[in-house]
């Protein structure tokens, strides 16, 4: 059997998406022709974005370790009160990957370092 020309199979193909006459797609003006002031506001504003974007990492740290602190509060208390033991951690950290199995650290030893943190800083940290 023979081959058709690469010429021939592109114009057999149908064509993706639409087509209209004299569409064109934006691209961005030269740097010759831009404002004086450009390279500076471009600048602080790339500066804005860097440091929303650490404040964003940083804030999100904090809560995760405020939230590895309550747990293990809570884990404390519950062992003080209720007699939690390990096998109540180990059935906790099965239930916590099962009910957000997106996320990481909720392992039985890490559920323990949460209480050791608790029981090391008594005093609420939130």
């Amino acid at each position: 059997m023979a081959r058709k020309p690469r010429r021939a199979m592109a114009e057999s193909r149908l064509p993706l998406g639409q087509q209209q006459e004299g569409a064109r797609f934006p691209a961005a003006p030269a740097k010759a022709g831009l404002p004086m002031d450009y390279a500076d506001a471009l600048g602080a504003i790339k500066r804005r974005i860097q440091e929303e974007r650490l404040r964003v990492v940083l804030a999100a740290n904090a809560a995760m370790v405020v939230l590895y602190w309550d747990i293990g509060r809570m884990i404390l208390e519950r062992q003080d009160r209720a007699g939690w033991g390990a096998k109540v951690i180990d059935r906790l950290a099965a239930d916590l990957r099962e009910a957000f199995p997106d996320m990481k650290g909720f392992s039985p030893r890490n559920l323990k370092y949460m209480r050791a943190f608790a029981a090391a800083w008594p005093e609420s940290i939130g």
